[in-house]
């Protein structure tokens, strides 16, 4: 053979062998989160886009947590493949939601899409993901009118609306039998988006069924400066339970108006962020003692799912709080997102698809209460459930249900004048 041609012959073998090297290299996985760091969200937007961020280290980097990937570097079903975080404010505007979304989708090449708080935001930038065929998972956004659209790229990881309205009503059946009282007459105080719309359509679907005559909604705008017209409404059919959804600001304007009005329920329940989120207690004081939360974690789940405490203590280090509802459920959306990218045959939107189909994570392997995660085909989480809480002597603590209550639940609540 002549030199010339050996060499030719060399450089080929060298080009081969580089391009399997090249085409064995672990690929970078892009994923897009779109969150609110501004507008009436802003706090919990922040602390849930922090709550991300650590579970993409946790993910990319090694810890010595007893939790899954935690103690690998990168996906080690993708050769270690890591994933590069794409984070994103929408301020809580529908319409920004959606064109961050197909900015994402067509500029930034994301393999999948994470999102978005507030449901309104979400069902515009699920349309966006579902045309261009882009899968989506949402742990924070719970109307579930997101997942009856029929959409085949929506994976609803989080309790929606029903869930938590057949929570509430479990609870409240149960007190009411313990306490031998009667509960007749119900209201939703409700901030008119999709998502506290759908509380009010959830409970005017069901109530007549746990026993109450009538009920009465009432809704307002986001970003509202008073809440008391909306309460006078509520006070001349003085309900006997209030359920709510409101977000950071609009929840802490409410419970002012009540107390000003003196309009005294035997039960005030929030769904989500309302009553959950430590400027809550901050702002209000006393005046937030008795008011219930459906919430996703809480530390007493700290001693009952594996990793839980040290996940939280990690957080804590990150961002000086512990971890809370809204955090602990997207921190647990892109922990799916990793389990399915991980077992997915190729990184096509198609197989990510397939493989969030297949997902079948037990509840022992998340740090919220939910049973597991397991999607059915409109995308929801057969498996999602919550637990209640009530702030007693400016803390939060499990009343619901039994099996991980800390303390017995107070009901029906003190008036105002008594706390």
């Amino acid at each position: 053979m002549k030199m010339k041609q050996l060499f030719a012959v060399s450089a080929l073998a060298l080009t081969v062998s580089l391009g399997g090297a090249v085409a064995q290299a672990p690929q970078e996985i892009r994923l897009g989160v779109l969150l609110p760091t501004s507008g009436a969200a802003a706090k919990s937007g922040q602390e849930t886009v922090e709550a991300v961020q650590f579970a993409i280290d946790l993910i990319n980097k090694k810890y010595d947590i007893d939790f899954p990937f935690a103690k690998t570097e990168g996906l080690p079903g993708k050769g270690g493949a890591k994933i590069k975080l794409i984070i994103e404010d929408h301020g809580g505007l529908p319409e920004r939601g959606a064109s961050i979304a197909e900015r994402m989708i067509v500029e930034e090449k994301v393999h999948i899409l994470q999102g978005c708080f507030q449901s309104s935001v979400c069902a515009t930038a699920t349309q966006a993901a579902e045309k261009a065929g882009v899968p989506f998972v949402t742990g924070t956004s719970e109307s579930p009118a997101l997942t009856e659209r029929g959409f085949k790229t929506l994976f609803s990881v989080t309790p929606t609306a029903d869930d938590i309205a057949r929570d509430f009503f479990t609870f409240l059946k149960e007190q009411g039998a313990k306490h031998n009282i009667k509960l007749n007459s119900l209201a939703v105080m409700h901030v008119n988006d999709n998502w506290g719309s759908s509380l009010a359509k959830a409970a005017t679907a069901s109530y007549k069924d746990y026993g109450y005559s009538s009920i009465k909604t009432v809704s307002y705008p986001t970003n509202v400066s008073d809440l008391k017209g909306e309460v006078l409404q509520l006070k001349r059919d003085n309900p006997d339970v209030i359920l709510q959804a409101s977000f950071d600001t609009d929840a802490i304007i409410a419970v002012k108006a009540y107390q000003a009005l003196q309009l005294q329920p035997k039960a005030i329940l929030a769904m989500g962020a309302s009553f959950s989120t430590p400027e809550f207690i901050n702002a209000l004081g006393k005046l937030a003692n008795f008011a219930f939360s459906h919430t996703k974690f809480h530390a007493v789940l700290l001693d009952k799912r594996r990793g839980a405490a040290q996940i939280n203590e990690e957080y804590k280090k990150r961002t000086g709080r512990p971890l809370w509802d809204a955090p602990a459920r997207a921190f647990t959306a892109t922990m799916v997102i990793a389990d399915a990218l991980n077992r997915a045959k190729s990184l096509s939107r198609e197989d990510i698809i397939a493989a969030l189909k297949e997902t079948n994570i037990p509840g022992a392997d998340t740090i919220v209460p939910y049973q597991g995660v397991k999607f059915d085909e409109r995308g929801r989480n057969v498996l999602a459930n919550g637990l209640i809480t009530q702030i007693q002597d400016g803390k939060h603590v499990a009343v619901w249900p039994a099996d991980i209550a800390e303390r017995q639940a107070v009901f029906p609540i003190p008036g105002w004048d008594a706390r």
